[in-house]
């Protein structure tokens, strides 16, 4: 696999920017590197799901044998084992024929997955993850891509990952490893690649100088005083003063919802607490109802009329661009649904705000006003509990910053502080 000058953008973001990079037959590919460095598009692009602006990609072997095993899970939840392992075949489809079939599959692949009969709903996280790639070594592929493999594995399954991709080089195939975590990228691969907004920024190095490679920021002077820290499952005392942004960055997977959960529910004791959630489509907004409703949710009682003229101040107030209150929150824009739950959320002028990754998906002038709106919130006193995984973001707002990695948190830092230690930190180096 030879990439040259590969080029990808979106709108004004560069997401892969003049990438050129080898991978022969047998090797293995560690390609690592924060969110949002651009990893995952540049191997979408050599999967042919995504077509580059400029460059090219020299593939010695039919496109169709590259695998690819994303890192949120293709299954179909309604069926089996079984019948996801068919979903690609022909031939007898009797429920005796799918399982012989799903379990020889299994047996070839070298990975431990007991009882096909069982639907996908019912199995944990990492056998989804082990059912994903048991799809794909299915294809016998000359190309393997895996995207952050391990963000759901126990040890003991990652070591049998690790064991199924040596087996897979050996027999020929390129692999490509995709992973934020240092130690096992140099565990398992040949070469390895960091990516740092879209440009391959480092090739080999210590584990030290590969972590360090991931992260490239510049902050300002706010320091603030040093607190010990404590784990994503012990939050009995508040991580947020009055008046400040504190930030939890890491890399999506580590414990970041619980957090969230566990922050929130403690904060409860201290007063009112707004949150912006991390799936505004999911836990933020009701797509079937009204700006107005929306905004009305966290009110105690319902009158239309006064919900109306409420939420037409807040749609000036925040710019939100809506033709009236009466429209369905689902037709707006990603942007603007946002501005609306931070609308709902900040006019109550809480005492807490968790803000999980509020600005995922926002275009540059949507992401800028909601950091003002934080910016002003923690101004009038507001303690602000920042959860993210975008560094910009995280130097931008924050007067300290924990690093959470696997459910654990780092002990408090200045933001010159966490600048040395975030990369190593994140990766899971001391």
């Amino acid at each position: 696999m030879r990439l040259r000058h590969v080029t990808k953008s979106f709108g004004r973001n560069r997401a892969v920017d003049d990438v050129s990079l080898d991978v022969a037959a047998g090797e293995v590919l560690g390609l690592a590197g924060e969110n949002g460095a651009g990893k995952t598009t540049l191997m979408r692009i050599v999967a042919g799901e995504l077509h580059p602006d400029s460059g090219t990609i020299d593939l010695e072997c039919d496109p169709a044998r590259v695998g690819f095993v994303h890192q949120h899970f293709m299954l179909v939840n309604q069926l089996t084992i079984a019948e996801n392992l068919a979903l690609r075949g022909r031939g007898a489809i009797t429920n005796a024929s799918l399982r012989a079939a799903a379990e020889r599959t299994i047996e070839a692949s070298g990975i431990e997955l007991r009882n096909v009969t069982r639907r996908v709903a019912e199995l944990s996280v990492g056998e989804k993850s082990k059912l994903e790639l048991i799809k794909a070594i299915a294809r016998q592929p000359k190309v393997l891509i895996l995207d952050e493999p391990t963000s759901v594995l126990t040890p003991a399954e990652a070591a049998e990952l690790f064991a199924v991709i040596r087996r897979l080089a050996s027999s020929g195939a390129a692999v490509v490893f995709i992973s934020h975590k240092i130690p096992e990228v140099l565990e398992v691969a040949t070469q390895v690649a960091v990516m740092r907004q879209g440009r391959v920024v480092a090739t080999g190095g210590t584990a030290s100088e590969l972590a360090q490679s991931m992260l490239s920021l510049e902050c300002g002077g706010r320091a603030t005083a040093f607190e010990s820290g404590g784990s994503a499952t012990a939050l009995q005392t508040p991580l947020v003063h009055r008046g400040e942004i504190v930030a939890v960055i890491g890399v999506a997977g580590n414990g970041q919802a619980e957090l969230a959960a566990r922050a929130r529910d403690a904060a409860r004791v201290h007063g009112r607490v707004g949150q912006i959630p991390e799936d505004r489509t999911r836990d933020g907004l009701v797509a079937e109802m009204s700006i107005a409703e929306n905004v009305a949710l966290r009110e105690h009682r319902w009158n239309r009329r006064e919900a109306t003229a409420h939420a037409a101040r807040l749609i000036e107030l925040f710019n939100i661009r809506a033709q009236s209150p009466r429209q369905l929150a689902g037709s707006l824009s990603g942007g603007n649904q946002q501005k609306v739950i931070v609308a709902r959320e900040l006019d109550r002028e809480p005492d807490v705000i968790i803000a999980c990754e509020p600005t995922r998906g926002l275009d540059i002038e949507a992401t800028q006003f909601v950091h003002e709106k934080l910016r002003t919130a923690a101004a009038r006193g507001t303690a602000i509990l920042l959860i993210t995984s975008d560094l910009d973001e995280a130097f931008a707002l924050a007067n300290a910053i924990h690093v959470i990695y696997r459910g654990r948190l780092s002990e408090r830092m200045s933001t010159e502080e966490a600048a040395q230690r975030a990369a190593a930190l994140m990766a899971g180096l001391k």
